[in-house]
C-alpha cells in the first residue's frame, strides 16, 4: 500500500477556485448612506472607514488590485464596527481573487468569519472555500479546521470528502476511515451509491490497519459492482488466507476462470490441486492449458509439482472420458445421490454440460438427496451447468439454494450477483 500521494490524485475533484470565490464574493459598490431618517436603517459604515473605502472601490474600478487591497487595508485598520470590518474585508477579498491570490482570499476569509455581522450561510461558504484552497496548497491543518467546520455546518458528503483527502493525504488512515464511512453513511441516506475510488481508498486504510472485517466487505462490493481482475484476485487472498471452505474456494476459482480473471501462479495451481481432489479432473487438465498458455504453470522437470499434477490431470482425465457412460448407468441404477453428483461434476468436468444438468437434477431430486454429502456444493455444480447451456433463471435457484449454507454462501453470492 505505497505510494499514497499518487493514490489519493483524483480522490477530491479539481476545484475551479476563481469560479468559487467570485460566486461568494460577487461585485462590490459602497452603501449608499439613508437619507430617510425616520426608517429602520440599514448598517451604515462610519465615516471614517467610508472615506478610506472610496479610494479602494476607485482603485478596484481600474483594475488596481494592489492598490485596492492597500485602501482597504487601511479602512479595516480603522474599523471597530463588525460592519465596517465587513465591508473592508469584502473589497480585500474581491481584490486578492481577481489576482487570483487564492491562499490571500482564504486568509482574508478567515477575518471574515470572525466578524459578527456576516450571515452564517456565507461563513459556511467561506469554510469550504478555505478548505479546499488550504487542502489544495497543502496546508493540511488549515484545511482540516475549516473542513470540519463545513462537515459540522452542512453534514453532507462533500464536505466529509474533502476531509477524508486531506487525511488520505498526510496517510493518516485513522481519521481517512472515519470521514469516508461517514460520507458513505450520508450517500447511502441520500439513496446514492459509494463511488469505486471510496472504495478503493477503504480497501487500502483497512488493509493498513489491519481491519480484515471490513476489508473482505469492501473487497467483496468492489467485485460485485466493479468486476475487474485485480479486485477479485485481491479478495480470493482474502478468502484465502481466512481459510474459506475448500469447495467454496473452488467454486470461486470456477467464476473467476470463467471470467479470464486468473493469472497467478498460485492460483492456477490450488486450482487445480483442488479440481483434481474434487473429481474433476478433466476441468484440471483445461486449466493446467490456459495456464501454460498465459505462462502461469511452468514445469522444469517431471518431478516438480506442476508436472506431477500435470499428469495426473491427463491420466484421469483419459479415465473419466472412458468410464463416464457406464458409471453413469450405474448411478441411475443405485438410487444415491451422491453417485449422481459425481456423474454430474465429471460431465461439468468434461464440458457436456447437458448431461451433467440431468444427472444433477436427478441427484437432487427428493428421493436421493439424502444421500448427498454437500448438497450446496451440488446446488452450486446444478447453478453452474444451467447457466452454461442458458437457463439463466434455473440458475439462479440453484445457487440461491447452494446461498442458504454458511459455507458456500461467498461463492455463491459471487455467481449469483454475476447473473
Amino acid at each position: 500500500m505505497a505510494n499514497w500521494l499518487a493514490r489519493v490524485r483524483g480522490a477530491v475533484p479539481a476545484v475551479t477556485l476563481a469560479g468559487m470565490v467570485i460566486a461568494v464574493v460577487g461585485a462590490l459598490s459602497l452603501p449608499a448612506v439613508a437619507a430617510d431618517k425616520g426608517k429602520e436603517k440599514p448598517p451604515e459604515l462610519s465615516e471614517d472607514v467610508r472615506a478610506k473605502l472610496k479610494p479602494a472601490q476607485d482603485a478596484c474600478g481600474k483594475e488596481d488590485w494592489d492598490g485596492c487591497i492597500a485602501r482597504a487595508n487601511e479602512a479595516l485598520a480603522v474599523a471597530k464596527k463588525p460592519y465596517d470590518k465587513e465591508m473592508s474585508l469584502r473589497f480585500i477579498m474581491q481584490a486578492e481573487v481577481k489576482k487570483q491570490d487564492f491562499l490571500g482570499y482564504a486568509g482574508t476569509a478567515e477575518l471574515m468569519n470572525d466578524v459578527e455581522s456576516v450571515p452564517a450561510d456565507e461563513k459556511l461558504k467561506n469554510a469550504k472555500n478555505m478548505a479546499s484552497i488550504y487542502y489544495q496548497n497543502k496546508a493540511y491543518d488549515k484545511a482540516e479546521k475549516w473542513a470540519k467546520v463545513w462537515a459540522e455546518g452542512s453534514n453532507s458528503p462533500e464536505a466529509y470528502h474533502m476531509l477524508m483527502a486531506i487525511y488520505y493525504s498526510q496517510q493518516d488512515c485513522a481519521n481517512t476511515i472515519i470521514a469516508q464511512e461517514k460520507e458513505n453513511e450520508l450517500q447511502k441516506a441520500a439513496g446514492q451509491e459509494t463511488s469505486e475510488q471510496s472504495l478503493k481508498i477503504l480497501n487500502g486504510c483497512y488493509y493498513k490497519t489491519d481491519a480484515k472485517a471490513k476489508r473482505e466487505a469492501v473487497m467483496e462490493e468492489l467485485v460485485r459492482r466493479f468486476p475487474k481482475p485485480d479486485y477479485y484476485t485481491d479478495l480470493m487472498q482474502i478468502y484465502l488466507e481466512n481459510k474459506l471452505d475448500k469447495r467454496a474456494i473452488l467454486n470461486l476459482y470456477r467464476f473467476g476462470f470463467e471470467k479470464g480473471w486468473i493469472s497467478r501462479e498460485s492460483f492456477f495451481v490450488d486450482y487445480v490441486s483442488e479440481a483434481l481432489d474434487a473429481g474433476a479432473p478433466a476441468e484440471a487438465a483445461k486449466v493446467i492449458e490456459a495456464a501454460a498458455a498465459k505462462g502461469s504453470f511452468p514445469t522444469i522437470a517431471p518431478t516438480d509439482r506442476n508436472s506431477r499434477l500435470k499428469a495426473r490431470a491427463a491420466q484421469q482425465s483419459a479415465e473419466d472420458k472412458k468410464q463416464i457412460a457406464g458409471l453413469d448407468r450405474e448411478a441411475r441404477a443405485k438410487q444415491n445421490g451422491e453417485a449422481d453428483v459425481t456423474v454430474g461434476l465429471a460431465y461439468l468436468s468434461l464440458g457436456e454440460n447437458d448431461k451433467a444438468v440431468e444427472a444433477l437434477e436427478r441427484g437432487l431430486s427428493a428421493d436421493r438427496v439424502g444421500k448427498v454429502k454437500r448438497v450446496d456444493d451440488a446446488e452450486m455444480l446444478l447453478g453452474i451447468a444451467y447457466k452454461r447451456v442458458g437457463k439463466t433463471e434455473e440458475a439462479k435457484k440453484a445457487f440461491g439454494a447452494a446461498q442458504k449454507d454458511e459455507r458456500m454462501v461467498k461463492a455463491a453470492t459471487l455467481w449469483l450477483q454475476s447473473l
